[in-house]
C-alpha cells in the first residue's frame, strides 16, 4: 500500500487534519476551482505549505515555434501577507522544501507536451487551482501512473469524475457527489480522512491476524496427528470435533473484532503473506508447536505412572476401529488445544494499528470461556467427560507442569512476535532478505533524482523545451 496523496477542499477542522496526515506520512494537495492566489492563502493558512517552504507559481505558455515555455516565480511569506518575488536565488532551499503551486491551463499544456516536468510536477505539486472537472481527473490519473494512491474529497457535482477515478473517493456532502463516491461521510468536513485511513490500516491487520490464525490452526492440528503416528495412534473423533467447535470456531469469530488505532501510523500494515516478518513468525512459531508437543508427550513417558502399551495390541485395536486413549494422545491433545489460545494471544497484537486486546470484548469473552473449558479439561476426571476419550493422569502435579508448560510456550510465543517490532536488526536483516532489486513505486524514482540533483526548479526564471 503505498503512501497517499490526499486531496482536500478546505473546510473545518482542515488545519488538524492535515497536521495529522504529515505525522503520518500522508502527502497533502489543493486540487480547487478557486483562484491560485485564493488557494495559495488557504494551502498557507491550514499549513500544506509551511512557513520556511519555498512556493513557486508555475506558469506555462506556448511560443510561436510550438515550444512549451515554462517559468517559476518564488513567493515569499511574511507575517504580513505574501507578495510574487522574481529573485528566486533568494529562498532557495533543497527539494524536500519546495512546492509548487498552478492552474489549470499550465497543468494542461505540462501534461501533455512535458511528461518528464509532469514526474516532478506530481511530487512536488501542492496547490492545483481553476482546475475543471476533467483537469482534476485528469491530475488523479497522472498521479497514479507515479504509482500513488490517490484518495480525493469532494462536495460538488464537479467532483463527482475525480471521484470515481480516485483510488479512494469520499463524498462531503449526501448530493450528487455522494452517488459517485464509494464513501460518504456523515460529517462534511475532512476529518473523515484519517478516520478512514485507519479503519482500512485496522481492517487490513485484522484481515491478516485471522488468516494467521487459521492457517496456525490447520497446521497445529497437522502436525500433532503426524506427532502420534509413531505410537500408532490418533486423535479421537470428539476430540476433532472439540477443537473446531469449543474452541477454534469461536475464537476466529471474534478475532477480527478489534478495533482500529486511535492514532493513525506512519508504518504500513503488512500487506503481504510472504513479507518476510510473515514468513519469519510462521516458522518460528511452527517451531514451538512441534518442540513443545514432543517435550510434553517426553515427558510423560518420564513419569513412573507412565504404562505404554504394546504397539501390537495398539495395531490390533486400531484395525478393530476402536481407539485406544494413550498417554501420548492425551497430552498431545491437551497441549495442541492451549496452543490455539496461545495463536489468538499473539496474533492480537495490535500496536500500531489496531487498539489493545482488552478492547476487543468479544474476543476476551471467548478466550476466558476457552481457557477455562480447556483447565476443566485438564483437571477433571476423564470418567466425568467420556466423549473426549482421555488416559487418565493420576498427579495432580503433572498437571500443574502442563500448566506451566504451556505458560512458557506463551512467552515464548509472544517474544517471536514481539521481536521483529523491537530489535531493529533484525528488521534490517529481514529487510535484506526480500532481495528487493529496486522500487515498486515510480514517485521513489523521481525523489530520488529530485535529491540527488538539486537543480529543481531550474536556476533560470523560466525554461523552455520544445
Amino acid at each position: 500500500m503505498p503512501p497517499y496523496s490526499a486531496l482536500i477542499p478546505l473546510l473545518t477542522h482542515t488545519t488538524v487534519v492535515v497536521e495529522e496526515l504529515k505525522l503520518a506520512g500522508v502527502r497533502t494537495v489543493m486540487c480547487t476551482g478557486d483562484n491560485l492566489l485564493t488557494a495559495v492563502c488557504v494551502g498557507r493558512d491550514c499549513s500544506m505549505i509551511p512557513d520556511n517552504a519555498d512556493l513557486y507559481i508555475v506558469t506555462a505558455s506556448i511560443t510561436p515555434d510550438h515550444c512549451l515555455d515554462v517559468s517559476y516565480k518564488l513567493q515569499a511569506y511574511t507575517p504580513t501577507g505574501l507578495h510574487i518575488d522574481k529573485d528566486r536565488n533568494l529562498y532557495r532551499g533543497p527539494y524536500r522544501n519546495t512546492h509548487l503551486a498552478m492552474d489549470g491551463h499550465t497543468f494542461e499544456l505540462i501534461s501533455k507536451y512535458d511528461q518528464k516536468l509532469m514526474d516532478k510536477v506530481c511530487v512536488t505539486g501542492t496547490i492545483f487551482a481553476r482546475f475543471s472537472p476533467a483537469q482534476k481527473m485528469t491530475l488523479i490519473d497522472e498521479m497514479q501512473q507515479r504509482s500513488y494512491s490517490v484518495c480525493m474529497c469532494g462536495d460538488g457535482a464537479n467532483d463527482c469524475e475525480a471521484l470515481q477515478h480516485s483510488n479512494v473517493g469520499i463524498a462531503l456532502s449526501k448530493c450528487e457527489a455522494s452517488l459517485a463516491a464509494p464513501f460518504t461521510s456523515s460529517v462534511y468536513d475532512v476529518s473523515c480522512v484519517p478516520v478512514l485511513l485507519k479503519e482500512g490500516q485496522g481492517a487490513l491487520e485484522n484481515s491478516m491476524a485471522v488468516f494467521r490464525f487459521t492457517a496456525m490452526y490447520s497446521l497445529i492440528q497437522y502436525l500433532s496427528v503426524m506427532l502420534l503416528i509413531p505410537y500408532v495412534s490418533i486423535l479421537g473423533d470428539y476430540q476433532y470435533l472439540f477443537e473446531d467447535l469449543a474452541i477454534v470456531l469461536t475464537i476466529d469469530f471474534a478475532l477480527g473484532y478489534t478495533r482500529p488505532s486511535r492514532q493513525l501510523s506512519a508504518k504500513r500494515p503488512h500487506g503481504s503473506l510472504m513479507h518476510p516478518f510473515m514468513i519469519y513468525s510462521f516458522i518460528l512459531q511452527t517451531g514451538l508447536v512441534v518442540g513443545f508437543i514432543l517435550f510434553s508427550m517426553w515427558m510423560v513417558q518420564q513419569q513412573p505412572w507412565y504404562n505404554p502399551f504394546s504397539e501390537i495390541r495398539a495395531e490390533h485395536l486400531i484395525e478393530q476401529e476402536l481407539y485406544v486413549p494413550f498417554f501420548e494422545t492425551t497430552v498431545n491433545f491437551i497441549h495442541s488445544s492451549f496452543q490455539y489460545i496461545i495463536m489468538a494471544l499473539v496474533f492480537s497484537i495490535g500496536h500500531p494499528h489496531r487498539r489493545p486486546l482488552w478492547t476487543n470484548i468479544p474476543m476476551v469473552v471467548s478466550l476466558v470461556i476457552t481457557l477455562g473449558v480447556m483447565m476443566m479439561v485438564l483437571f477433571t476426571p476423564p470418567d466425568k467427560i467420556p466423549a473426549l476419550e482421555l488416559a487418565t493422569i493420576p498427579n495432580v502435579h503433572y498437571k500443574m507442569t502442563m500448566l506451566i508448560l504451556v505458560g512458557v510456550n506463551l512467552l515464548l510465543s509472544l517474544a517471536v512476535e514481539y521481536s521483529y517490532r523491537v530489535i531493529k536488526p533484525l528488521q534490517y536483516l529481514l529487510k535484506l532478505l526480500r532481495f528487493k532489486k529496486g522500487y515498486k513505486n515510480k514517485f521513489k524514482y523521481i525523489i530520488d533524482e529530485l535529491d540527488a540533483h538539486k537543480d529543481f526548479p531550474p536556476n533560470s526564471c523560466s525554461e523552455m523545451g520544445c
